[in-house]
């Protein structure tokens, strides 16, 4: 039987993702890379997001993957920032139907690893560590979970801004 913390995590994440997939499906092509005023692209939020989910969801559940590299974590001034910099699955300067379904592709497997993960993952000691910090799942499922509707408000943000 699932868990009843596992089963309403993975609705709540599954919501934010479509919400999230549909803000970036709004807009426009043209638009998608172009910069704000302020802040960021469009598709530097998408790969935000991708991202934290690659390093918050799949090593909570299943384990870091060592070969992971990030380039859209915010924070690559920061030593543990620059200690995770490398390669990604998409750049900001990529077609926006790339990013778009590299974006979903993270968000597919991290649903998988959702559904799939021991309801022990989602135990309220279950911890993982993360860019040298130990972190608990539940925590850090629900931080990046916020963490996604922030961002999909910031396209909304941007889109407004650039129409």
């Amino acid at each position: 039987m699932t868990d009843p913390r596992q089963s309403l995590i993975t609705q709540l994440l599954d919501a934010e993702f479509t919400a999230f997939e549909a803000a970036l499906q709004a807009c426009p092509d043209p638009l998608f890379g172009r910069v704000p005023r302020v802040g960021h692209s469009v598709a530097w939020h998408a790969l935000h997001v991708m991202d934290w989910t690659r390093a918050t969801i799949q090593p909570g559940l299943t384990g870091p993957d060592p070969a992971h590299t990030f380039g859209y974590l915010g924070s690559e001034d920061a030593d543990w920032g620059r200690a995770a910099y490398g390669p990604t699955l998409a750049h900001e300067t990529d077609p926006p139907a790339l990013i778009r379904a590299a974006v979903q592709d993270v968000f597919g497997a991290a649903r998988r690893d959702l559904t799939d993960a021991p309801t022990e993952r989602f135990g309220l000691d279950a911890t993982f560590t993360m860019f040298h910090k130990r972190r608990h799942v539940t925590g850090s499922v629900t931080y990046h979970l916020r963490h996604t509707a922030y961002h999909r408000g910031q396209t909304a943000l941007v889109l407004k801004e650039l129409q």
